[in-house]
């Protein structure tokens, strides 16, 4: 087995497990659907902001929240999420799919 296949086997694998999703599994789309740019930009948006919120939180609470911090934490949330849904999981996810409606690889 090719080191790809294994790749994207292990992280379907891991997707498709619902505490990963919590608490948006609604954007979860079904193994044979897509996953489109837009549903990644929202996936984004709803990871990054949950992300964000709780690194927020936790600098408050220990008293050591800083506006430079607070502005790289959530620069970090937002690309960092964008940028792995978008290079890594839709790939992935996608390559899955077109294996499961009998597509070939492009």
């Amino acid at each position: 087995m090719r080191l790809l296949d294994l790749v994207t086997s292990f992280h379907n694998w891991l997707t498709d497990k619902d505490f990963l999703w919590w608490p948006f599994s609604f954007l979860r789309p079904e193994p044979s659907e897509y996953m489109t740019f837009r549903l990644t930009a929202l996936m984004t948006l709803c990871f990054g902001g949950l992300a964000f919120t709780m690194f927020t939180v936790l600098s408050v609470m220990n008293n050591v929240f800083t506006v430079r911090d607070s502005v790289l934490t959530f620069l970090a949330c937002f690309l960092g999420f964008g940028l792995w849904f978008n290079l890594v999981t839709r790939p992935l996810w996608n390559r899955r799919t077109r294996e499961l409606l009998g597509k070939p690889a492009s």
